[in-house]
Protein backbone atom coordinates (compact mmCIF):
# COMPACT_ATOMS: atom_id res chain seq x y z
CA UNK A 1 0.00 0.00 0.00
CA UNK A 2 1.11 3.75 -1.00
CA UNK A 3 1.88 6.08 2.32
CA UNK A 4 -0.05 8.23 3.58
CA UNK A 5 -0.55 11.06 1.41
CA UNK A 6 -1.09 13.73 4.09
CA UNK A 7 -2.28 13.77 7.90
CA UNK A 8 -6.12 13.39 7.47
CA UNK A 9 -5.57 10.08 5.29
CA UNK A 10 -3.28 8.99 8.56
CA UNK A 11 -5.98 10.26 11.27
CA UNK A 12 -9.00 8.42 9.44
CA UNK A 13 -6.69 5.31 9.06
CA UNK A 14 -6.21 5.01 12.99
CA UNK A 15 -10.19 6.00 13.24
CA UNK A 16 -11.27 2.60 11.65
CA UNK A 17 -8.71 0.99 13.93
CA UNK A 18 -10.02 2.13 16.63
CA UNK A 19 -6.64 4.36 17.56
CA UNK A 20 -8.73 7.84 17.51
CA UNK A 21 -10.81 9.48 19.54
CA UNK A 22 -12.82 12.06 18.42
CA UNK A 23 -13.90 14.43 20.50
CA UNK A 24 -17.06 17.19 19.05
CA UNK A 25 -17.86 18.67 22.89
CA UNK A 26 -16.30 22.52 22.81
CA UNK A 27 -12.93 22.19 24.67
CA UNK A 28 -11.16 24.86 26.02
CA UNK A 29 -7.91 24.92 24.29
CA UNK A 30 -6.38 26.83 27.19
CA UNK A 31 -7.55 24.70 30.44
CA UNK A 32 -9.09 21.15 29.39
CA UNK A 33 -7.14 20.38 26.49
CA UNK A 34 -3.73 18.53 27.62
CA UNK A 35 -4.74 17.98 30.82
CA UNK A 36 -7.28 15.68 29.33
CA UNK A 37 -5.16 14.03 27.01
CA UNK A 38 -2.14 13.62 29.84
CA UNK A 39 -4.45 11.67 31.63
CA UNK A 40 -4.22 8.33 29.23
CA UNK A 41 -0.31 9.04 29.93
CA UNK A 42 -0.61 9.02 33.75
CA UNK A 43 -3.76 6.31 33.78
CA UNK A 44 -4.10 3.78 31.13
CA UNK A 45 -1.55 1.31 29.96
CA UNK A 46 0.18 1.51 27.06
CA UNK A 47 -1.81 -0.38 24.77
CA UNK A 48 -5.33 2.02 25.52
CA UNK A 49 -3.99 5.26 24.15
CA UNK A 50 -5.24 6.73 21.95
CA UNK A 51 -5.16 9.50 19.41
CA UNK A 52 -7.06 12.62 20.24
CA UNK A 53 -9.03 14.92 17.52
CA UNK A 54 -11.06 17.69 18.84
CA UNK A 55 -13.11 20.08 16.56
CA UNK A 56 -14.79 22.10 18.60
CA UNK A 57 -12.15 24.45 20.05
CA UNK A 58 -12.60 27.99 22.41
CA UNK A 59 -10.05 29.82 24.70
CA UNK A 60 -10.16 31.47 28.23
CA UNK A 61 -11.98 34.83 26.56
CA UNK A 62 -14.59 32.56 24.32
CA UNK A 63 -12.92 32.72 21.71
CA UNK A 64 -13.83 29.88 19.13
CA UNK A 65 -11.79 28.65 16.15
CA UNK A 66 -12.98 27.08 12.62
CA UNK A 67 -10.06 24.81 13.32
CA UNK A 68 -9.75 21.67 14.87
CA UNK A 69 -6.43 19.67 17.00
CA UNK A 70 -4.99 16.76 16.18
CA UNK A 71 -2.96 15.46 19.48
CA UNK A 72 -0.77 12.66 20.65
CA UNK A 73 -1.48 11.09 16.74
CA UNK A 74 1.98 10.01 16.00
CA UNK A 75 3.48 8.38 19.76
CA UNK A 76 0.81 7.40 21.99
CA UNK A 77 2.04 4.09 21.93
CA UNK A 78 4.63 2.28 20.48
CA UNK A 79 1.72 0.42 18.27
CA UNK A 80 0.45 3.79 16.90
CA UNK A 81 3.86 4.91 15.99
CA UNK A 82 3.97 1.32 13.81
CA UNK A 83 1.17 2.44 12.20
CA UNK A 84 2.30 5.85 11.68
CA UNK A 85 5.00 3.68 9.56
CA UNK A 86 3.40 1.44 8.12
CA UNK A 87 4.79 -1.78 10.05
CA UNK A 88 4.51 -4.06 12.59
CA UNK A 89 5.88 -3.03 15.87
CA UNK A 90 8.64 -5.27 15.91
CA UNK A 91 9.59 -4.27 12.28
CA UNK A 92 10.15 -0.22 13.30
CA UNK A 93 13.64 -0.74 13.75
CA UNK A 94 14.29 -2.36 10.43
CA UNK A 95 12.75 0.60 9.03
CA UNK A 96 14.55 2.85 10.54
CA UNK A 97 17.57 1.09 9.20
CA UNK A 98 16.39 1.03 5.69
CA UNK A 99 15.83 4.57 6.03
CA UNK A 100 19.37 5.28 6.53
CA UNK A 101 20.94 2.96 4.10
CA UNK A 102 18.23 4.09 1.28
CA UNK A 103 16.99 7.49 1.40
CA UNK A 104 14.62 8.97 -1.57
CA UNK A 105 15.21 12.67 -1.86
CA UNK A 106 11.89 14.57 -2.60
CA UNK A 107 9.54 15.40 -5.17
CA UNK A 108 9.29 19.26 -6.11
CA UNK A 109 5.74 19.82 -7.17
CA UNK A 110 4.66 23.51 -8.33
CA UNK A 111 1.67 23.41 -5.54
CA UNK A 112 -0.12 21.24 -2.93
CA UNK A 113 -2.93 21.50 -0.29
CA UNK A 114 -0.54 23.56 1.76
CA UNK A 115 -1.12 26.52 -0.58
CA UNK A 116 -4.73 26.83 -0.35
CA UNK A 117 -5.05 29.85 1.75
CA UNK A 118 -1.99 32.01 1.45
CA UNK A 119 -1.51 35.22 3.91
CA UNK A 120 1.70 37.66 3.51
CA UNK A 121 2.56 40.94 3.17
CA UNK A 122 -0.48 43.68 3.74
CA UNK A 123 -2.22 40.67 4.03
CA UNK A 124 -0.31 38.62 6.52
CA UNK A 125 -2.65 39.62 9.81
CA UNK A 126 -5.71 39.69 8.31
CA UNK A 127 -7.23 36.27 9.76
CA UNK A 128 -5.17 37.36 12.74
CA UNK A 129 -1.94 35.78 11.98
CA UNK A 130 -1.15 33.27 14.55
CA UNK A 131 -4.29 33.45 16.39
CA UNK A 132 -5.79 32.24 13.21
CA UNK A 133 -5.05 28.75 15.00
CA UNK A 134 -6.18 27.35 18.57
CA UNK A 135 -2.51 26.40 19.50
CA UNK A 136 -3.33 24.95 23.71
CA UNK A 137 -2.02 25.80 26.52
CA UNK A 138 1.03 22.75 27.94
CA UNK A 139 1.79 22.69 31.36
CA UNK A 140 -1.24 23.99 32.52
CA UNK A 141 -1.17 25.89 35.81
CA UNK A 142 2.84 26.51 35.34
CA UNK A 143 3.46 28.13 31.97
CA UNK A 144 2.82 31.44 31.22
CA UNK A 145 1.79 31.63 26.88
CA UNK A 146 0.84 28.98 24.05
CA UNK A 147 3.19 26.08 23.09
CA UNK A 148 3.73 25.28 19.56
CA UNK A 149 4.56 21.69 20.14
CA UNK A 150 4.88 19.63 17.40
CA UNK A 151 6.89 21.62 14.63
CA UNK A 152 8.95 20.65 12.22
CA UNK A 153 11.44 23.34 11.73
CA UNK A 154 12.86 23.51 8.16
CA UNK A 155 16.17 25.15 7.70
CA UNK A 156 18.94 25.34 4.84
CA UNK A 157 22.76 24.79 5.90
CA UNK A 158 23.94 28.18 4.52
CA UNK A 159 26.80 26.93 3.62
CA UNK A 160 25.92 23.33 1.73
CA UNK A 161 21.91 24.15 1.35
CA UNK A 162 21.31 20.45 2.90
CA UNK A 163 17.90 20.66 4.71
CA UNK A 164 17.56 20.06 8.10
CA UNK A 165 14.16 18.94 10.21
CA UNK A 166 14.07 19.10 13.79
CA UNK A 167 10.96 19.68 16.55
CA UNK A 168 12.15 22.66 19.15
CA UNK A 169 9.98 24.49 21.37
CA UNK A 170 8.50 27.46 20.45
CA UNK A 171 5.88 29.59 22.79
CA UNK A 172 2.99 32.29 20.51
CA UNK A 173 4.59 35.88 21.71
CA UNK A 174 1.86 37.93 19.27
CA UNK A 175 0.13 37.32 15.71
CA UNK A 176 3.22 37.61 14.04
CA UNK A 177 5.91 36.39 16.92
CA UNK A 178 7.28 32.77 18.64
CA UNK A 179 10.23 31.59 19.80
CA UNK A 180 12.48 28.62 18.73
CA UNK A 181 14.17 26.99 21.61
CA UNK A 182 17.41 25.35 20.61
CA UNK A 183 20.13 23.63 22.53
CA UNK A 184 23.86 24.32 21.93
CA UNK A 185 24.54 21.64 19.70
CA UNK A 186 21.26 21.31 17.86
CA UNK A 187 21.40 21.50 14.06
CA UNK A 188 19.26 24.25 13.27
CA UNK A 189 21.62 26.25 16.11
CA UNK A 190 24.85 25.40 13.73
CA UNK A 191 22.39 27.03 10.70
CA UNK A 192 22.07 29.93 13.15
CA UNK A 193 25.51 30.17 14.15
CA UNK A 194 26.88 30.34 10.17
CA UNK A 195 24.33 33.01 9.50
CA UNK A 196 24.97 35.02 12.53
CA UNK A 197 28.98 34.96 11.37
CA UNK A 198 27.81 35.99 8.10
CA UNK A 199 25.40 38.95 9.99
CA UNK A 200 22.03 37.77 8.57
CA UNK A 201 18.78 36.08 9.47
CA UNK A 202 18.40 32.54 9.24
CA UNK A 203 15.19 31.87 6.88
CA UNK A 204 13.10 29.23 8.18
CA UNK A 205 9.93 27.86 7.85
CA UNK A 206 7.59 25.64 10.87
CA UNK A 207 5.93 22.95 9.40
CA UNK A 208 2.45 21.64 11.12
CA UNK A 209 0.41 19.03 10.29
CA UNK A 210 2.90 16.53 7.69
CA UNK A 211 2.67 13.04 7.13
CA UNK A 212 4.11 10.87 10.19
CA UNK A 213 7.41 10.45 8.62
CA UNK A 214 8.06 14.04 8.84
CA UNK A 215 7.34 14.15 12.41
CA UNK A 216 8.99 11.19 12.98
CA UNK A 217 12.56 12.26 11.62
CA UNK A 218 11.85 16.16 12.97
CA UNK A 219 11.84 14.62 16.52
CA UNK A 220 15.05 11.90 15.70
CA UNK A 221 18.55 13.27 16.33
CA UNK A 222 19.28 12.42 12.43
CA UNK A 223 23.57 12.38 11.59
CA UNK A 224 24.09 16.06 10.68
CA UNK A 225 24.70 16.74 7.47
CA UNK A 226 21.65 14.06 5.76
CA UNK A 227 18.97 15.70 3.93
CA UNK A 228 16.20 14.64 6.17
CA UNK A 229 13.90 15.50 3.96
CA UNK A 230 15.15 12.25 1.99
CA UNK A 231 15.26 10.27 5.38
CA UNK A 232 11.01 11.29 5.87
CA UNK A 233 11.09 9.34 1.85
CA UNK A 234 13.10 6.60 3.12
CA UNK A 235 10.82 6.01 5.83
CA UNK A 236 7.75 6.50 3.57
CA UNK A 237 9.32 4.10 0.88
CA UNK A 238 9.18 6.75 -1.24
CA UNK A 239 9.67 10.48 -2.25
CA UNK A 240 7.91 13.14 -0.56
CA UNK A 241 6.27 15.62 -2.26
CA UNK A 242 7.77 19.20 -1.49
CA UNK A 243 6.81 22.55 -2.30
CA UNK A 244 9.03 25.80 -1.92
CA UNK A 245 8.03 28.65 0.19
CA UNK A 246 6.66 31.77 -0.93
CA UNK A 247 9.34 33.91 0.55
CA UNK A 248 12.54 31.72 0.40
CA UNK A 249 13.66 28.46 -1.33
CA UNK A 250 13.13 26.47 1.75
CA UNK A 251 11.31 22.90 0.52
CA UNK A 252 8.40 21.95 2.62
CA UNK A 253 5.75 19.41 2.36
CA UNK A 254 3.34 19.99 -0.21
CA UNK A 255 0.42 18.66 1.86
CA UNK A 256 1.20 19.64 5.22
CA UNK A 257 -1.51 21.34 7.07
CA UNK A 258 0.23 24.65 7.94
CA UNK A 259 3.16 26.63 7.01
CA UNK A 260 4.43 29.22 8.91
CA UNK A 261 7.11 31.30 7.22
CA UNK A 262 9.91 33.75 8.50
CA UNK A 263 13.06 34.46 9.92
CA UNK A 264 15.43 33.03 13.04
CA UNK A 265 17.16 36.12 14.60
CA UNK A 266 20.07 35.79 15.81
CA UNK A 267 21.07 39.23 17.18
CA UNK A 268 19.07 38.90 20.43
CA UNK A 269 17.09 37.02 22.32
CA UNK A 270 13.60 36.95 24.35
CA UNK A 271 13.18 35.65 27.74
CA UNK A 272 11.26 31.92 27.90
CA UNK A 273 8.03 31.20 30.10
CA UNK A 274 8.45 28.65 32.67
CA UNK A 275 8.35 25.48 30.51
CA UNK A 276 8.16 21.97 30.86
CA UNK A 277 10.77 19.53 29.82
CA UNK A 278 11.02 15.63 28.92
CA UNK A 279 12.94 15.21 32.22
CA UNK A 280 9.63 16.11 33.66
CA UNK A 281 10.67 19.18 35.34
CA UNK A 282 10.45 22.76 34.72
CA UNK A 283 12.82 24.92 33.09
CA UNK A 284 13.53 28.45 34.01
CA UNK A 285 15.73 31.39 32.79
CA UNK A 286 15.80 30.76 29.62
CA UNK A 287 16.33 32.81 26.55
CA UNK A 288 15.63 31.88 23.17
CA UNK A 289 15.54 33.05 19.46
CA UNK A 290 12.71 34.79 18.40
CA UNK A 291 11.06 34.08 14.87
CA UNK A 292 9.52 36.66 13.01
CA UNK A 293 6.50 35.77 10.68
CA UNK A 294 6.55 36.47 7.31
CA UNK A 295 4.38 34.46 5.27
CA UNK A 296 1.32 32.19 6.38
CA UNK A 297 0.38 29.09 4.49
CA UNK A 298 -2.55 26.50 4.92
CA UNK A 299 -5.18 24.29 4.46
CA UNK A 300 -8.89 25.46 4.53
CA UNK A 301 -9.72 24.36 7.91
CA UNK A 302 -6.90 23.37 8.77
CA UNK A 303 -5.67 21.09 11.76
CA UNK A 304 -3.53 22.10 13.95
CA UNK A 305 -0.56 19.08 15.27
CA UNK A 306 -0.48 19.19 18.73
CA UNK A 307 2.51 16.96 21.11
CA UNK A 308 1.64 15.69 24.57
CA UNK A 309 5.57 16.51 26.35
CA UNK A 310 7.03 17.31 29.42
CA UNK A 311 6.84 14.63 32.25
CA UNK A 312 7.40 11.16 31.41
CA UNK A 313 5.96 8.62 30.04
CA UNK A 314 4.22 11.06 27.02
CA UNK A 315 4.09 11.55 23.26
CA UNK A 316 7.18 12.52 22.78
CA UNK A 317 9.62 10.65 24.70
CA UNK A 318 7.57 7.63 22.73
CA UNK A 319 8.48 9.38 19.74
CA UNK A 320 12.19 10.65 20.77
CA UNK A 321 12.87 6.88 22.29
CA UNK A 322 12.02 5.34 19.39
CA UNK A 323 14.09 7.46 16.98
CA UNK A 324 16.82 7.24 18.99
CA UNK A 325 17.03 3.67 18.94
CA UNK A 326 17.06 3.71 15.58
CA UNK A 327 19.43 6.27 15.06
CA UNK A 328 21.78 4.42 17.81
CA UNK A 329 21.12 0.73 16.61
CA UNK A 330 22.27 2.11 12.72
CA UNK A 331 25.42 3.70 14.43
CA UNK A 332 26.29 0.73 16.29
CA UNK A 333 25.80 -1.88 13.69
CA UNK A 334 26.34 0.00 10.59
CA UNK A 335 28.66 2.88 11.59
CA UNK A 336 30.65 1.00 14.03
CA UNK A 337 30.88 -2.19 12.45
CA UNK A 338 28.93 -4.19 15.33
CA UNK A 339 27.22 -6.55 14.33
CA UNK A 340 26.84 -8.29 17.50
CA UNK A 341 24.50 -5.48 18.31
CA UNK A 342 21.29 -6.67 18.51
CA UNK A 343 18.38 -4.23 19.79
CA UNK A 344 18.94 -0.40 21.60
CA UNK A 345 16.12 0.32 23.54
CA UNK A 346 15.77 3.43 25.36
CA UNK A 347 13.05 4.24 28.47
CA UNK A 348 10.42 6.84 29.08
CA UNK A 349 11.73 7.42 32.76
CA UNK A 350 14.47 9.00 31.51
CA UNK A 351 13.31 11.07 29.06
CA UNK A 352 13.99 8.63 26.19
CA UNK A 353 17.28 9.41 25.72
CA UNK A 354 19.49 9.46 29.34
CA UNK A 355 19.41 5.51 29.64
CA UNK A 356 20.06 3.04 26.76
CA UNK A 357 20.01 -0.76 26.57
CA UNK A 358 22.47 -2.40 24.23
CA UNK A 359 21.21 -5.92 23.79
CA UNK A 360 24.05 -8.63 22.11
CA UNK A 361 23.71 -11.53 20.60
CA UNK A 362 26.20 -13.91 20.04
CA UNK A 363 26.93 -15.03 15.97
CA UNK A 364 27.59 -18.22 14.73
CA UNK A 365 27.83 -19.75 18.32
CA UNK A 366 30.43 -17.83 19.27
CA UNK A 367 30.48 -15.97 22.52
CA UNK A 368 30.45 -12.32 22.45
CA UNK A 369 33.70 -11.11 23.49
CA UNK A 370 33.79 -9.02 26.45
CA UNK A 371 35.89 -6.88 24.20
CA UNK A 372 33.23 -6.34 21.85
CA UNK A 373 30.69 -5.52 24.80
CA UNK A 374 32.88 -2.76 26.05
CA UNK A 375 33.65 -1.44 22.14
CA UNK A 376 29.97 -1.09 21.94
CA UNK A 377 29.57 0.69 25.19
CA UNK A 378 32.54 2.92 24.87
CA UNK A 379 31.08 3.97 21.24
CA UNK A 380 27.45 4.55 22.54
CA UNK A 381 28.48 7.95 24.04
CA UNK A 382 30.27 9.40 20.81
CA UNK A 383 26.91 9.93 19.06
CA UNK A 384 26.44 12.88 21.34
CA UNK A 385 28.17 14.97 24.20
CA UNK A 386 25.06 14.77 26.84
CA UNK A 387 23.00 11.51 25.60
CA UNK A 388 22.78 8.72 26.63
CA UNK A 389 23.86 9.22 30.28
CA UNK A 390 23.13 5.57 31.63
CA UNK A 391 24.17 2.31 29.14
CA UNK A 392 23.61 -0.88 30.22
CA UNK A 393 25.12 -3.96 28.24
CA UNK A 394 22.69 -7.19 28.75
CA UNK A 395 22.81 -10.58 27.20
CA UNK A 396 20.37 -11.75 24.36
CA UNK A 397 18.13 -13.76 26.48
CA UNK A 398 17.31 -9.55 28.43
CA UNK A 399 14.33 -8.15 26.92
CA UNK A 400 15.85 -4.42 26.65
CA UNK A 401 12.52 -2.74 26.90
CA UNK A 402 11.22 -4.28 30.19
CA UNK A 403 13.45 -2.95 33.37
CA UNK A 404 12.69 -5.67 35.38
CA UNK A 405 14.26 -8.03 33.10
CA UNK A 406 17.55 -5.45 32.43
CA UNK A 407 17.81 -5.06 36.69
CA UNK A 408 17.66 -8.84 37.21
CA UNK A 409 20.68 -9.04 34.78
CA UNK A 410 22.22 -5.86 36.38
CA UNK A 411 21.58 -7.33 40.12
CA UNK A 412 22.86 -11.02 39.14
CA UNK A 413 25.24 -10.63 36.20
CA UNK A 414 27.25 -7.46 37.16
CA UNK A 415 29.66 -6.20 39.83
CA UNK A 416 30.26 -2.68 40.19
CA UNK A 417 34.03 -2.67 40.54
CA UNK A 418 34.43 -4.85 37.60
CA UNK A 419 31.84 -3.69 35.56
CA UNK A 420 31.50 0.25 35.59
CA UNK A 421 33.17 2.65 34.30
CA UNK A 422 32.82 6.23 34.49
CA UNK A 423 33.27 8.93 31.68
CA UNK A 424 33.65 12.37 32.84
CA UNK A 425 33.61 15.61 30.85
CA UNK A 426 30.31 15.35 29.28
CA UNK A 427 27.79 17.87 29.11
CA UNK A 428 24.20 17.87 30.60
CA UNK A 429 21.29 19.80 29.43
CA UNK A 430 18.52 20.64 31.37
CA UNK A 431 19.67 18.27 34.22
CA UNK A 432 19.35 19.52 37.65
CA UNK A 433 21.54 17.11 39.40
CA UNK A 434 24.87 18.60 37.64
CA UNK A 435 24.76 21.77 38.84
CA UNK A 436 21.96 23.46 41.16
CA UNK A 437 19.58 26.64 39.76
CA UNK A 438 21.28 30.26 39.83
CA UNK A 439 18.38 32.97 40.28
CA UNK A 440 17.77 34.97 37.80
CA UNK A 441 20.07 37.61 38.73
CA UNK A 442 23.34 35.12 39.38
CA UNK A 443 23.12 33.79 35.55
CA UNK A 444 25.44 35.18 32.99
CA UNK A 445 25.76 33.94 29.26
CA UNK A 446 28.12 31.37 30.62
CA UNK A 447 26.61 29.44 33.20
CA UNK A 448 23.03 30.39 31.84
CA UNK A 449 20.60 27.08 32.44
CA UNK A 450 19.58 24.79 30.70
CA UNK A 451 22.45 25.09 27.73
CA UNK A 452 25.34 24.43 30.02
CA UNK A 453 24.51 22.09 32.90
CA UNK A 454 27.74 20.76 33.42
CA UNK A 455 28.93 22.63 36.48
CA UNK A 456 32.96 23.44 36.69
CA UNK A 457 33.94 19.48 36.45
CA UNK A 458 31.47 18.61 33.63
CA UNK A 459 28.62 15.69 33.76
CA UNK A 460 29.13 12.30 33.39
CA UNK A 461 27.97 9.37 32.15
CA UNK A 462 27.71 5.59 33.80
CA UNK A 463 28.51 2.54 31.54
CA UNK A 464 27.38 -0.54 32.35
CA UNK A 465 28.78 -4.47 31.41
CA UNK A 466 25.56 -6.80 33.00
CA UNK A 467 26.14 -9.35 30.56
CA UNK A 468 27.39 -12.95 31.48
CA UNK A 469 31.19 -13.24 32.20
CA UNK A 470 30.72 -17.18 32.23
CA UNK A 471 28.14 -20.18 31.99
CA UNK A 472 25.39 -19.67 34.84
CA UNK A 473 23.15 -22.36 35.99
CA UNK A 474 19.74 -23.07 34.53
CA UNK A 475 16.90 -19.96 34.23
CA UNK A 476 15.06 -21.26 37.51
CA UNK A 477 11.50 -21.28 35.81
CA UNK A 478 9.72 -24.26 34.13
CA UNK A 479 10.82 -25.48 30.88
CA UNK A 480 10.09 -23.96 27.96
CA UNK A 481 6.91 -26.88 26.95
CA UNK A 482 5.90 -26.72 29.97
CA UNK A 483 5.15 -23.12 30.36
CA UNK A 484 3.60 -23.23 26.58
CA UNK A 485 0.91 -26.18 27.81
CA UNK A 486 -0.11 -24.21 30.83
CA UNK A 487 -0.93 -21.26 28.17
CA UNK A 488 -2.97 -23.30 26.56
CA UNK A 489 -4.77 -24.19 29.68
CA UNK A 490 -5.03 -20.73 30.66
CA UNK A 491 -6.31 -19.48 27.67
CA UNK A 492 -9.02 -22.25 27.95
CA UNK A 493 -9.97 -21.24 31.16
CA UNK A 494 -10.51 -17.77 29.30
CA UNK A 495 -8.35 -16.06 32.45
CA UNK A 496 -7.18 -12.66 31.09
CA UNK A 497 -4.90 -12.15 28.06
CA UNK A 498 -1.36 -12.90 28.90
CA UNK A 499 1.64 -10.70 28.23
CA UNK A 500 4.86 -12.96 28.79
CA UNK A 501 8.25 -11.22 30.15
CA UNK A 502 11.55 -11.98 29.23
CA UNK A 503 12.37 -14.85 30.81
CA UNK A 504 8.79 -16.55 30.86
CA UNK A 505 10.35 -20.17 30.83
CA UNK A 506 13.81 -21.90 31.71
CA UNK A 507 16.48 -22.54 29.76
CA UNK A 508 20.11 -23.83 30.37
CA UNK A 509 23.12 -21.45 30.26
CA UNK A 510 26.17 -23.63 30.49
CA UNK A 511 26.11 -25.43 34.00
CA UNK A 512 23.89 -28.57 34.11
CA UNK A 513 26.06 -31.57 36.12
CA UNK A 514 24.80 -34.84 34.72
CA UNK A 515 23.14 -35.98 38.03
CA UNK A 516 20.84 -32.88 38.28
CA UNK A 517 19.86 -33.48 34.63
CA UNK A 518 19.53 -37.44 34.95
CA UNK A 519 17.22 -36.70 38.41
CA UNK A 520 15.12 -34.10 36.64
CA UNK A 521 14.68 -36.59 33.46
CA UNK A 522 13.33 -38.88 35.95
CA UNK A 523 10.89 -36.41 37.87
CA UNK A 524 9.31 -35.44 34.36
CA UNK A 525 8.42 -39.41 34.30
CA UNK A 526 7.37 -39.49 38.24
CA UNK A 527 9.84 -41.78 39.32
CA UNK A 528 10.36 -39.61 42.55
CA UNK A 529 11.12 -42.58 44.87
CA UNK A 530 14.06 -42.93 42.72
CA UNK A 531 15.72 -39.26 43.11
CA UNK A 532 15.13 -39.52 46.81
CA UNK A 533 17.16 -42.52 47.12
CA UNK A 534 19.90 -41.36 44.65
CA UNK A 535 19.93 -37.87 47.44
CA UNK A 536 19.46 -40.21 50.22
CA UNK A 537 22.73 -42.22 49.04
CA UNK A 538 24.69 -38.91 49.60
CA UNK A 539 23.66 -38.21 53.12
CA UNK A 540 26.39 -37.24 55.29
CA UNK A 541 26.58 -36.33 59.10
Amino acid sequence: MAYYKDLREYLSFLKKNDKLRIVEREINKDSELHPLVRWQFRGLPEEQRTGFLFQSLTDSSGKKYHCSVASAVIGASREIYAMGMQCAPEDIHKRWLEAYRRPLEPKLVDSGPVKEVIHWGENLLEHGGLNEFAIPMATNGWEGLPRLTAISWHTRDPDTGVTNIGTYNGYLFGPGLTSCGTAHNAHLRLHLERCRQKGIPLQAAAVIGGVPAVSMVSVTKVPFGLDELAVVGGIAGEPLEVVKCETSDILVPAHAEIVIEGELRADYEIPNPAMGEHLGYMVLHKLLFPFEVKCITHRVDPIWHDYISQMPPSESSTIRGIGSEGTMLNFLKNDCGIPQVKDVAFHHCAGAWRLCVIRLQDIGGVRTHNGTVWQALNASLSISPDWPKIVIAVDEDIDPWDLESVFWAVCFRYQPHRDSRIIQGRTASMDQSSVPYLEEEEVDDRHRFPTSMSGPQGASAQLMDATRKWDYTPVALPKREYMERARELWEELGYPPLKPQAPWYGYSLGVWPAEYARQAELAEKGKFDQVAEMLLAKARR
